[in-house]
């Protein structure tokens, strides 16, 4: 590695000190030349900072605002790690992380500061408010481009923990550089790009989108959390390049809906990931951002960006992710280990450019996350005819009801064609009789549906051992930070009520 992303961002900070760089809606508006002072302000913070037993990691835990990306680069600036936390963990949770990390200095500021000493409490770490640090009124530029730096820590990401205890992703310089220039390459990001953060910046896909924009010389719009209202007006009046989850798509066309479906402006380039986007959302959509490319990507903590493609109304293949993006070597492998063909499905693995740098500190788990050379998303896809992947489930997500395999996702697709359904989640319940049983926890318009028309729709459509015996209702599904849902507690919802139904 030559240039990384801060070296990116330096230099189009003295390139163009005077254009605008970030806006925070409803807040402060930042010049490029005022985003490289602010870094070096907080990589002066940080530089301070002591080596534990991985070396020196920053622990960040900031609202989402201008510190919170430039935070980011701030610390590769200063020669350390950062470990951004969840602000929607609690404070055992951050404390587990600032243990396993090691991390010997935390970086937050406003509504964080008091989980953040909670979490901290007793832990050989400082403190640092960053809305108390000074930004120097000069800074020079700093020497830029160290060649020995590509295969060292960048950044450790957690992940969710939806499998036990959340593991330390760690990035390399040259893995979180490739593909933060991979995602401006696919997504045909440019200067002339207003850019919305409209997440938390503690996940690496808003984060990136933010610094990837800020090393193109684009625009960033940051709001400070996410409203539909406020997403809305944002694309309809100012940014041209959003990534939301699909959550966010739902609630947007919610909005619009109250709003008596206007035309949208700005809107050129919408993303979404976390999870499948339903035909239907999608053609809504397509609808109120008329001139927009509206695009699904597939990746994950790990593996990061996997697959893309931008979507067209006559032709939206169910729980399609696309094809490979630039340089990822995506496979589908059996129980048996060996390569799947097409039309067959099996777990997907990723080789990319950079390899996954492995797990923080957790050698077994590392090796465990790869087959043949590839890294295991855990995920199960299946390869068409034209090369784009479907996703069919999460491996541990099948259930096994009397001998035979039903994949989740394919019920869920058979549900949300209901016209009161909105929204739904399907899990596998334990049932003494078939060893487990089909449940479904569903989000409906008024009037709902009752459990007789369910059952009556879904045997019209679902071969008999696919069809859910038991539903409850609820006002939303339970999802974490990046609209995934949880399907645990669907499941605790579905063991505390519903009624199970005799097929």
């Amino acid at each position: 590695m030559l240039l990384g992303i801060a070296d990116s961002i330096v230099l189009r900070c003295f390139a163009s000190p005077e254009r605008t760089a970030i806006e925070v809606v409803g807040g402060v508006s930042l010049t490029y030349g005022e985003v490289w002072r602010r870094i070096r302000g907080l990589a002066d913070a940080v530089s301070g900072c002591a080596a534990g037993r991985h070396g020196r990691m920053v622990a960040l835990l900031l609202p989402n605002g201008a510190d919170a990306a430039l935070a980011l680069a701030a610390c590769q600036i200063a020669g350390v790690v950062a470990v951004p936390l969840n602000g929607r963990l609690t404070a055992p949770e951050m404390r587990h992380i600032l243990i396993d990390a090691d991390c010997r200095l935390l970086l937050t500021a406003g509504q964080f500061l008091g989980i953040a000493r909670q979490a901290a409490s007793g832990l050989p770490l400082e403190v640092i408010d960053a809305a108390a640090l000074p930004t120097p009124a000069h800074a020079a530029r700093p020497e830029l481009g160290r060649r020995d730096a590509g295969a060292e820590p960048c950044v450790v990401g957690y992940t969710s923990g939806t499998t036990g205890f959340p593991k330390g992703a760690v990035y390399t310089h040259d893995y979180y550089t490739m593909n933060n220039y991979r995602w401006g390459w696919a997504f045909g990001l440019s200067g002339e790009h207003v850019v919305l953060i409209a997440g938390p910046m503690f996940h690496i896909s808003y984060a990136g989108f933010a610094l990837a924009g800020l090393t193109i010389g684009a625009r960033v719009r940051i709001m400070p959390e996410f409203s539909a209202a406020m997403a809305l007006d944002e694309l309809d009046r100012h940014c041209s390049f959003a990534f939301l989850v699909p959550t966010m798509l739902r609630m947007l066309a919610d909005e619009w809906e109250q709003r008596g479906r206007p035309p949208m402006g700005a809107a050129r380039h919408l993303i979404s990931a976390g999870a499948p986007v339903t035909a239907s959302l999608l053609r809504t959509i397509m609808q109120m951002f008329p001139a927009a490319k509206i695009a699904e990507m597939y990746g994950w903590t790990e593996g990061a960006f996997a697959t893309y493609e931008v979507k067209k109304a006559d032709d939206l293949l169910p729980n399609s992710v696309g094809w490979p993006a630039l340089g990822a070597d995506v496979a589908l492998f059996g129980e048996d280990g060996e390569p799947c063909g097409v039309g067959v499905a099996g777990e997907i693995g990723v080789r990319g450019p950079v390899p996954f740098a492995g797990y923080l500190g957790n050698p077994e788990a590392t090796a465990a996350a790869f087959h043949r050379g590839y890294l295991m998303s855990g995920d199960i896809g299946v390869f068409q005819p034209d090369g784009r992947l479907c996703l069919v489930d999460r491996k541990k997500d099948v259930i096994i009801t009397g001998g035979e395999n039903v994949y989740t996702m394919e019920v869920e697709r058979v549900l949300l064609e209901h016209p009161a359904v909105r929204e739904c989640a399907v899990v596998g319940l334990p049932d003494e009789r078939w060893g487990e049983r089909i449940g479904a926890l569903l989000v409906v318009d008024d009037p709902a549906p009752d459990t007789r028309q369910l059952l009556e729709f879904c045997r019209s459509r679902l071969a008999g051992y696919k069809v859910p015996r038991q539903f409850a209702f609820a006002s939303e599904l339970p999802r974490n930070s990046m609209g995934k849902v949880q399907k645990a507690r669907v499941a605790e919802h579905l063991s505390g009520s519903g009624r199970v139904c005799n097929q």
